[in-house]
This record gives C-alpha cells, sequence and structure tokens, in this order.
C-alpha cells in the first residue's frame, strides 16, 4: 500500500515538473524578440488571482494576471496589456510553480520590461508572460538614466542595459523576425 502511493506521489511529482519545464528556456535578445508579438515598458498597475481550467486537465489552476501600462518596445504605441504566468494565491489557496516570477519583480508601482504573447489552452486565460521569470524585467533610475536588470547567462537580457540598448538590440531582432516572414 505504502509503495504504491509512494509511486503515485513520485508520478505526480514527476508530472508537475515535465509541465513546468518547458515554461524557461535559454533564450537570446533575438529568440524572445522572435516568440513573442509585444514587449511592454512601464509600469504594473494592477496585480490580480484567477483561476482557470487548462485545456485537457481536469481541475482549475491558479494565474496571476499583471497589467502593464507603458509603450509597446516592438510598436512604439502606448498600451495597457494584461499578461499572466502560473501560480499565485487565491481565495486563500496558493500555488506555487518553480518558474513564476519572485514577487518583488511584479509589485503594482514596478517599473519593468515584459514580454508577451498570446496563449491558448489555458482557458479564459489569453496572454501569457512569456517564459515567465525569464520574461520580465526591472528598470532601475541611475544617475545615467533608465538601466534594465539583466539576469545572467542564457536570458534574453542578459546584462544590465540601457533602454536606448535595449530598444537598439529589440529593432535588429525585429528586422531579423520580419526578413524570415518574407
Amino acid at each position: 500500500m505504502k509503495v504504491t502511493r509512494l509511486l503515485a506521489c513520485a508520478v505526480a511529482v514527476a508530472g508537475l515538473v515535465g509541465a513546468t519545464a518547458a515554461c524557461i528556456e535559454a533564450l537570446t535578445l533575438d529568440q524572445m524578440v522572435s516568440r513573442t508579438d509585444t514587449c511592454v515598458r512601464g509600469t504594473i498597475t494592477k496585480v490580480e488571482t484567477t483561476r482557470s481550467q487548462i485545456d485537457d486537465t481536469d481541475w482549475a489552476r491558479i494565474f496571476t494576471v499583471i497589467t502593464v501600462e507603458g509603450e509597446d518596445l516592438y510598436s512604439g504605441k502606448q498600451v495597457s496589456m494584461d499578461m499572466a504566468f502560473m501560480g499565485g494565491t487565491h481565495k486563500g489557496i496558493t500555488e506555487a510553480v518553480s518558474t513564476m516570477p519572485d514577487a518583488n519583480d511584479y509589485r503594482v508601482g514596478n517599473k519593468v520590461v515584459a514580454f508577451s504573447a498570446a496563449v491558448e489552452s489555458w482557458g479564459t486565460v489569453e496572454r501569457c508572460l512569456y517564459a515567465t521569470y525569464g520574461g520580465i524585467y526591472r528598470e532601475v533610475q541611475t544617475r545615467k538614466g533608465a538601466v534594465i536588470l539583466g539576469r545572467g547567462k542564457d536570458f534574453a537580457i542578459e546584462s544590465n542595459m540601457t533602454i536606448t540598448a535595449l530598444q537598439a538590440g529589440i529593432k535588429t531582432a525585429l528586422d531579423a523576425k520580419s526578413k524570415e516572414v518574407k
């Protein structure tokens, strides 16, 4: 009985790990831009949680939805965009997901750069924070101006960079992406 129960737990954990492992992948800035349809530089104005059933599952998951208001770095337009990631606390129930961003990264009032894409099969959730914690970067003010904090090797923004440098990198990636489409 104990062996069967232990085996069932191990299979469940392996299934959960396998389901979340695809959320984070090593991405260069070019690869991040090629996989997303927007990158918003702005301020987080709202954070809320919701439950939504992922297609082909029998239970609803908790999603944290952040609203970022600012400039779409791909189009130059002002936007207010909701994007979600798995995990959070909803009505007293917490679901922790190993790939969710640190709470310090998505607080209301934070200035961030967030990459997003449409997502299918997440029920009522229409957009995701792409690559979860790998898709959101804090912006800080320095005496030399605004700087985006890098996350290290294998992240789209590896090292700290100015907004001007980020915009130049995104422009180059968008140009390459448009040539691939043709």
